[in-house]
Order: C-alpha cells, then sequence, then structure tokens
C-alpha cells in the first residue's frame, strides 16, 4: 500500500490512520491464528539476538480489537526465561511506564482506560519492547494511534540505555511513504505472521 502524498505530515497521519483501521479489521479475520503464527516466526531471529534472555525484561502489550494476539508471543518469552512488563500510562503528563507483570495477575485500568499492571507492580526498564502499530514501512518508521505515548516512552529509555524496539503486525499493514515527524522513533524491527524484518539504520 502507498501514501499519497499530503504536504503536512499531521494530516497526513490523520488521513491514513483512518484507512489503515479498516485495513487492519480486514486482516484480522483472514489471519485468526496469526498470534500464533509471530512466535514460530520470532523463534530464531529473537533467540539469536537475545542468547541468554534470563533476568532480561521484555515488555509487551495485551492486544485488542483486531490487534494481534500477543498471549502466544507472552507464553513463548516466558518460557524462554524473560521478566515480563505491561505499559501504563501514568500522572497528568501522560507518560508510558512498564510495569512488571506475569499472567494471570490483576490489571487494572490506566490512564487513558487500558488494561495494565496495579501500580505497585515495580516499574522497571525493559531491554524489548514489542510496540503496537497501525501500519510500518522497512525502514522501521511506525504510524501509531497518535498519543504518542510509545514514542515518548522509547526516547526517554534511549537516552538511558540500549533498547530494541520491535514492531507487531499483520504484513499487510506494510506501507510505503510513510509521513515522518522529529518526534518519531523508529522501530529495530518488524514482526510479522510471515516474516521478521531487521531495520538497516544509518
Amino acid at each position: 500500500m502507498t501514501l499519497m502524498t499530503i504536504a503536512d505530515p499531521v494530516a497526513a497521519k490523520a488521513a491514513l490512520r483512518m484507512f489503515v483501521r479498516d485495513r487492519r479489521k480486514q486482516l484480522a479475520l483472514e489471519h485468526p491464528d496469526a498470534g500464533r503464527r509471530v512466535v514460530e516466526v520470532a523463534r530464531a531471529p529473537l533467540s539469536a539476538r537475545f542468547p541468554h534472555p534470563v533476568g532480561q525484561v521484555a515488555a509487551l502489550y495485551l492486544g485488542r480489537g483486531s490487534e494481534i494476539d500477543t498471549h502466544p508471543l507472552t507464553d513463548w518469552l516466558v518460557g524462554q526465561g524473560w521478566t515480563l512488563a505491561l505499559p501504563s500510562v501514568e500522572g497528568d503528563d501522560g507518560h508510558m511506564v512498564f510495569r512488571r507483570w506475569a499472567p494471570g495477575q490483576p490489571l487494572a485500568r490506566d490512564e487513558i482506560g487500558l488494561s495494565a499492571p496495579d501500580l505497585s507492580s515495580p516499574a522497571v526498564e525493559p531491554d524489548l519492547v514489542v510496540v503496537p502499530l497501525l501500519a510500518f514501512d522497512r525502514e522501521g518508521r511506525r504510524l501509531g494511534q497518535g498519543g504518542g505515548y510509545y514514542d515518548r516512552a522509547l526516547e526517554a529509555l534511549r537516552s538511558r540505555r540500549a533498547v530494541f524496539a520491535l514492531g507487531l503486525a499483520y504484513a499487510g499493514q506494510e506501507t510505503h511513504g510513510l509521513p515522518v515527524e522529529d518526534h518519531d522513533q523508529r522501530l529495530d524491527a518488524i514482526l510479522t505472521e510471515s516474516e521478521y524484518i531487521a531495520v538497516q539504520k544509518d
């Protein structure tokens, strides 16, 4: 899919979101087993990138709506020895933190109404962040929902330590000519139900 050129990246993103949300709903119907398939695709490259994950932290999200089901990936990461975390949007400024979590632990609602660990769960700094998206390209650009939470969180993390940002998407969400703003954080790789795409950065 190729985006028609719109000079203003903010307007271009808004126009694109309306289209790709509908596209993702169709892809979810076409690929109901995508959650299981991404694990098969991820095994070799993630094991090579993180050969000794015990003690390392993977931050995921709980897929909802037309997003890929993240439960199979969660189960596989637990089996590999990862410590897990979920995002939580908090405070008056709506910043995103990652709080330790294990499957089965109770969840609360964060500031934007998403399921997140209780505030008593410790905040952690992940080594791997699995990032949701509406569209991506092979240069690591990502179109999100528009809140900027992940971009700000990744920017803050990257100012302090190395972190690997992995976009999770259906292959059909690949989009050429994505509009870019200065604050956008690039992905290090994209994982789909059919391919692992390592981003080559300058």
